[in-house]
């Protein structure tokens, strides 16, 4: 080649070189994940935050007319079972008692009177009785003896006339003994009677203690008190409330799940619940109730209400608290999986790119139970494959020069 020549050509090739180097395409920096295998959940997540409430939660009102004399306890106080909360003025409730006490113990001792009367008149009747049935036998078989005797004309008209008359007084005795014994059994009656005003006093009694209880407004469960209504010094009446308290030993969360949900859901379902308070902390709950009706609000789409109860991971949850609500509808495991957000769709498909050979290669996918995180993969890729997740991939076409900078 001869000078003239290279230095025609020398000029061209640099001309070339730079036009190449600064209209080049550079290869985009990616990110991928490899397809592996795993556990994949299907999940429907609640429309709007779910808000945790107590599953019990009651307004406690007074069962008695009087003024509030002390409060025991305040809002946000925790208190137990049985624990005495409000205590009303029970002056009057306490005479009552004292009252109804004063009339049992004196109806059980007249009762008392009357049984010991009873016995005594009892055991002397009948033992008076059995003396005068002996002395009634004894004249009536002198009578008969005195009558015979008489007949044949042994015996005169006196001796026959006070054998007669021995006899009607022992007949006359024995009448007698037997109406005391009537009398004995009379008392039977007043003894019963005597016994149901003894009945009536307890119950009385038994009135009164409860009435005085009333004065007393108690805990009916362990919880915690939400609000209180009154001060001391106030006129309460029967059925005014006093205050609200809840059980935060079972907790549960009220959520709102779309109308195009309500098919995959089940009572039972496990249901992952993310507190705004405790970002780094994850509880677990199960469907407890699904409502049989579709709400329609102007604020909302047409959605269905449900409740979870709190199973796993209480402590520190506070009833009032939000919380993400995530409805497991479905799970696999040991399934080929991918992120969610790789995937791209279209009205023909699902698609993802993959890293291969410095470039990206669109591949079409089928994938079964997804979340928000990730999606199983059914069809369309193989363990180990580069998914590439870069949000770049929108913007992608198959043969996209790419760099892989990072790994999942």
């Amino acid at each position: 080649m001869t000078k003239k020549t290279l230095l025609i050509i020398l000029p061209v090739f640099i001309i070339l070189a730079g036009f190449y180097f600064l209209f080049r395409v550079k290869p985009v920096d990616v990110t991928v994940f490899r397809v592996k295998k795993g556990e994949v959940e299907s999940t429907v997540t609640a429309t709007t935050t779910g808000t945790v409430q107590a599953r019990a939660l009651s307004k406690i009102s007074s069962q008695y007319t009087g003024r509030i004399k002390r409060i025991l306890k305040r809002d946000g106080e925790r208190v137990k079972k049985g624990e005495t909360l409000l205590e009303i003025e029970n002056n009057d409730a306490n005479a009552q008692l004292r009252l109804a006490e004063a009339n049992l113990r004196g109806t059980k001792t007249e009762l008392s009177q009357l049984l010991l009367s009873r016995d005594m008149v009892v055991s002397q009747a009948s033992s008076t009785l059995n003396q005068t049935r002996a002395k009634l036998d004894n004249a009536a078989a002198n009578l008969d003896r005195a009558n015979s005797l008489y007949t044949k004309g042994m015996i005169s008209k006196q001796e026959m006339d006070s054998a007669k008359s021995t006899f009607d007084v022992a007949q006359a005795d024995y009448e007698s003994a037997r109406a005391n014994e009537l009398q004995g059994k009379m008392k039977d009656e007043e003894i019963k009677t005597a016994r149901a005003r003894v009945e009536q006093m307890e119950s009385n009694l038994q009135l009164a203690g409860v009435q005085l209880g009333r004065t007393y407004i108690t805990a009916p469960y362990s919880g915690i008190i939400t609000e209180l209504f009154v001060e001391e010094g106030e006129l309460l009446s029967i059925g005014t409330p006093v205050l609200e308290m809840a059980d935060e030993s079972t907790m549960e969360v009220d959520a709102v799940i779309d109308e195009v949900d309500v098919g995959k859901l089940r009572i039972g379902q496990d249901v992952k619940l993310t507190f705004d308070a405790f970002k780094e902390k994850q509880s677990l709950g199960k469907i407890l109730e699904i409502s049989p009706y579709i709400t329609t609000t102007k604020e909302q789409n047409r959605t269905v209400n449900i409740k979870v109860g709190i199973t796993t991971g209480q402590d520190g949850i506070l009833v009032g608290m939000s919380t993400d609500v995530e409805v497991i509808t479905g799970r696999a495991k040991d399934v080929l999986y991918l992120p969610t957000n790789a995937i791209i769709e279209k009205a023909d498909g699902q698609f993802v790119f993959i890293a291969e050979k410095g470039v990206a290669r669109e591949k079409r996918i089928k994938t079964g139970l997804s979340n928000w995180d990730t999606s199983e993969v059914i069809e369309g890729l193989r363990g180990g494959d580069e998914v590439i997740t870069s949000l770049e991939i929108k913007k992608f076409t198959d043969g996209t020069k790419i760099k892989v900078v990072n790994k999942d």
